[in-house]
């Protein structure tokens, strides 16, 4: 019997094969493997951290001088993102809003200052020192920081939900993805939404590391899982999110060859002189002129995912 073609079924990666309804393919189906989604993403973000020289979190960000460079670029490097994702969240004066990972303030700062009432949770000092000092400044009083992973966190003990808004924007780095996302829905309120931001393919940072890393360390880089196998996590714990695919929009610009370097030395642990050479050789070849200054060419794709408050 000729099965009547019905919809597609994700078996592993990013690969979809077609299905059929008819008993046959019922039986089928019962046999084939469906992964563990979460078991994946915490299986591909190990072999992420097994990169020989990786840097990331709190020991990247956890000195005051790189957070401070990290946060200097935010409005040239993130405006076209951070505008996106305020639109998303659409606060009002008095919201409550838990941002985890918030580093120097990206959201944060511009949520306090529509009203919003935020607590920050971020592991690296650094970020936090530049985002009290950017509060400060601001005379803004309505930012809590709590220094923290988020996987280490005590909701009860450390927070203080329900929230009308959840977000973590690029900042998915846990391990147990799927008790992260559950500690998340569970922190919104009943009316709330969670809202995530992360990779769809590998921006252009990555694509970087994945050309250099090699030459660079003797070892490649091993890129991080992205939303494909997080919305996958999400959908087997019964949450159907909505997804929206974005262009990451804003290009990384530098004043010189040089300054590119000095900016990617220290997120790829580029110490040497022949290190720093390599990087060297790779921007001369591919910055291009923009807008008075040199630009990193190329196009990447984030996921927006959000969903209203559910039980688990």
């Amino acid at each position: 019997m000729v099965g009547v073609f019905w919809g597609r079924r994700m078996l592993a990666g990013r690969v979809w094969i077609p299905t059929y309804a008819s008993e046959a393919t019922d039986c089928l189906m019962k046999d084939l493997l469906i992964p563990d989604w979460d078991e994946v993403w915490r299986r591909k973000l190990a072999l992420n951290r097994s990169t020989p020289a990786f840097r990331e979190g709190a020991d990247l960000w956890g000195d005051r001088e790189q957070a401070r460079r990290y946060a200097a670029r935010l409005a040239s490097d993130h405006a076209r993102r951070v505008a996106e994702t305020l639109r998303d969240l659409s606060v009002a004066p008095g919201d409550r809003v838990l941002d985890i990972g918030s580093g120097p303030g990206t959201l944060a700062l511009p949520l306090a200052r529509a009203g919003a009432s935020v607590t920050a949770v971020e592991p690296a000092e650094g970020m936090l020192a530049e985002l009290r000092a950017a509060a400060e400044r601001e005379g803004l009083t309505t930012i809590t920081t709590l220094r923290g992973l988020w996987g280490e966190v005590d909701p009860v003990r450390d927070l203080a939900p329900p929230y009308d808004r959840v977000v973590a924007s690029f900042s998915l780095t846990m391990p147990d993805i799927r008790s992260a996302l559950a500690a998340m829905n569970a922190a919104a309120s009943e009316s709330g939404s969670v809202h995530l931001y992360w990779f769809a393919d590998e921006p252009l940072w990555e694509r970087l590391y994945l050309a250099l890393w090699e030459d660079l360390h003797g070892a490649p880089y091993h890129p991080r899982p992205k939303a494909d196998c997080l919305f996958n996590v999400l959908y087997a714990m019964g949450i159907y999110a909505n997804v929206l695919m974005r262009p990451m929009g804003d290009a990384a610009t530098f004043a010189t060859v040089e300054d590119a370097v000095d900016h990617f030395a220290p997120r790829m642990s580029v110490k040497s002189p022949r290190q720093r050479e390599v990087l060297r050789d790779y921007f001369r070849e591919h910055l291009a002129r923009q807008d008075g200054g040199l630009a990193l060419p190329g196009t990447s794709t984030y996921a927006a995912i959000w969903w209203r408050k559910r039980r688990c």
